[in-house]
């Protein structure tokens, strides 16, 4: 399915869950997101950073960010999730030129009120029923709404109420310590029994909290990571593959292979073709 969306310039989707749920694969991608909650609870992680999510509340995800979304509170939630690509922007009716300034910045957490909540939902549910119908001159109509909902979305953060706080307790912040230590060292060999005792943590005990605050373990933490950086290299320079594989902490080149594949869809070497 994830293969399928990225074939679009622009992706809609609504879906309600019952039971619990956590997101189980690496999560970055060269689209923007705009996730919308519209019942339940969900936790969060963008940027390093945990929120908790309450119904209502909207996230704007830039290009290349990873996140993650948890279970947290009730189990049921229902959401609506938008990924479109640059180009869908493009062309835009009458040469309209738009800019966005949180189109430069890493992410935008938004908290509407119910008046602007019920403005933000019809535009969602107007998107939902067009991409459903498949009506003509469909493509220019979903641009229309798309750029209905960033105009909303700016509007709200121009109000300048209160952003979404991230969590912040004891136990999150011992969890954001060892992020930005990962975050230093991911290009050295990063062992469990070393971080246990950098942050006096059993090693049972430094897993589970990772994975309970973050939705990642911490192999799959240090491999979306290294990933990233792999393909800013890809994207921008002209090292061999070899060398980036070395500079990015992976003990060799078939087991980057196997990582980047795995996360980003195709080999190194399709990805730097193209990226260029």
């Amino acid at each position: 399915m994830q293969e399928e969306k990225q074939e679009f310039q622009f992706y809609v989707e609504q879906i309600k869950r019952a039971g619990a749920f956590s997101m189980d694969t690496d999560h970055f991608h060269d689209t923007y997101e705009i996730y919308y909650l519209l019942a339940g609870e969900r936790n969060y992680y963008i940027n390093n950073l945990v929120y908790a999510l309450r119904q209502g509340d909207l996230i704007f995800i830039n290009r290349n960010e990873l996140h993650r979304t948890m279970a947290k509170g009730t189990v049921r939630h229902e959401r609506i999730l938008i990924n479109f690509r640059q180009e869908f922007l493009q062309g835009m009716p009458g040469g309209m030129e738009l800019a966005f300034p949180f189109f430069s910045e890493q992410c935008l957490l938004l908290r509407p009120d119910v008046h602007e909540q019920g403005r933000i939902e019809n535009i969602l549910f107007a998107m939902l029923k067009e991409q459903q119908e498949q009506c003509t001159q469909q493509f220019p109509y979903l641009q229309s709404l798309l750029v209905q909902m960033l105009i909303q979305m700016n509007r709200i953060r121009e109000s300048a109420r209160a952003a979404i706080a991230p969590a912040n307790n004891e136990k999150q912040r011992k969890v954001y310590d060892i992020i930005e230590y990962l975050q230093t060292h991911y290009h050295e060999t990063v062992k469990l029994e070393e971080l246990s005792e950098r942050f006096y943590l059993s090693i049972p005990y430094l897993c589970r909290l990772f994975k309970q605050t973050t939705g990642f373990t911490i192999v799959e933490y240090l491999n979306s990571i290294r990933v990233q950086e792999a393909q800013r290299r890809l994207r921008e320079g002209s090292d061999s593959v070899t060398r980036i594989a070395e500079d990015t902490g992976f003990d060799s080149i078939a087991h980057f292979g196997r990582v980047f594949k795995g996360i980003a869809k195709r080999s190194p070497l399709q990805y730097r073709k193209q990226n260029r």
